[in-house]
């Protein structure tokens, strides 16, 4: 008997059975029964196979798809991703690559200490990312799987896995897709809270997800770190962004400026680190003839003082919009 990959629980209701011709000596099942665990997880189970055969079917017979463009743009956007957030010397696993197509792609951003692992292959040691796209809901051992994952991967690595996303398919409903309820190697059906207790089973905090679709299915893409305190992490990560600013206000020694922008990371580095403010520039409404500190709120640069930005999400549209309206310099700290 499988147990919940969720859970690890045998309490389960029975929900269909699906039932399958297979090609003579292929090692997949003639059916699959349909379970519901107490804790919601639905999940396939048949005791004749084990994950042995899934391994052997995926090795020898499984490709369907790879020159999807659909796919193919998942592949490249998850190479993006790692080439943004890791550094070119991070030990990368793309685990059920099949083709091998991310780990070229992540060659041509500079990678090179890449591998990728196929069904039933061992995960190196001293991973710092492993990248599971559309493997999860194939797995029927997925204690064994998760077991070696957390093995291999560093305190503080990053697993980034990609599933169909049952909770959305089944509230979309759609007719093409019906929950791949007859899929005969979709055996985990996860749902958003699905795969947040399994990786919180296994010591994973989620750090980022985000929904999208591909050939017509509800997906979602999951990035988590191992045995990460991410509330530490981001102070940690707060602080050393504070602190480089700091530096380069120090650097302005007492240089008379105008700070255009009054959003929360200016008012708090101001209140930490004072600078020769000779005027603020800000176009909210609120701060219309106001003052700070005794200093003036204006709409509009009436000198030509060099001017601070301090701006994060609007940076970019801000200092276009400066140029725009004046040939000051423009300081961005």
């Amino acid at each position: 008997m499988r147990h919940c990959v969720i859970c690890d629980s045998t309490k389960r209701e029975l929900l269909w059975r699906s039932d399958f011709l297979v090609p003579d000596g292929w090692p997949r099942p003639k059916y699959l029964d349909w379970f519901r665990c107490a804790c919601g997880m639905i999940y396939a189970d048949n005791d004749t196979v084990t994950q042995h055969d899934y391994d052997r079917y995926y090795q020898e017979r499984y490709g369907y798809g790879v020159e999807d463009p659909e796919q193919q743009q998942r592949i490249r956007d998850r190479a993006h991703y790692v080439a943004v957030n890791f550094q070119k010397d991070a030990k990368v696993v793309d685990f059920g690559g099949g083709e091998q197509g991310l780990t070229r792609i992540l060659a041509q951003y500079g990678f090179m200490n890449t591998a990728c692992v196929e069904a039933g292959q061992d995960i190196p040691d001293n991973v710092d990312v492993i990248i599971a796209e559309m493997v999860f809901e194939h797995i029927y051992s997925m204690n064994a799987v998760m077991r070696e994952m957390t093995s291999c991967l560093k305190d503080g690595g990053t697993l980034i896995v990609d599933i169909p996303d049952a909770g959305a398919i089944g509230l979309e409903g759609s007719a093409s897709m019906p929950m791949l309820d007859y899929h005969q190697v979709h055996l985990n059906h996860f749902r958003t809270l699905d795969m947040l207790r399994l990786m919180e089973r296994w010591g994973f905090e989620l750090a980022e997800t985000s929904a999208y679709h591909e050939r017509g299915l509800a997906c979602r893409m999951f990035v988590f770190v191992k045995g990460a305190d991410i509330g530490r992490l981001s102070k940690e990560h707060v602080i050393r962004n504070i602190e480089e600013k700091q530096e380069k206000l120090r650097a302005l020694a007492d240089t008379p400026v105008i700070v255009w922008g009054l959003g929360d990371i200016a008012m708090h580095l101001l209140a930490r680190y004072p600078i020769n403010v000779k005027y603020f520039v800000c176009n909210d409404p609120a701060f219309k003839d106001q003052t700070i500190g005794r200093i003036p709120v204006l709409e509009a640069p009436i000198s030509e003082h060099p001017i601070v930005v301090m701006a994060q999400a609007q940076k970019e549209k801000l200092i276009e919009h400066i140029k725009s309206v004046c040939d000051n310099e423009i300081i961005v700290i």
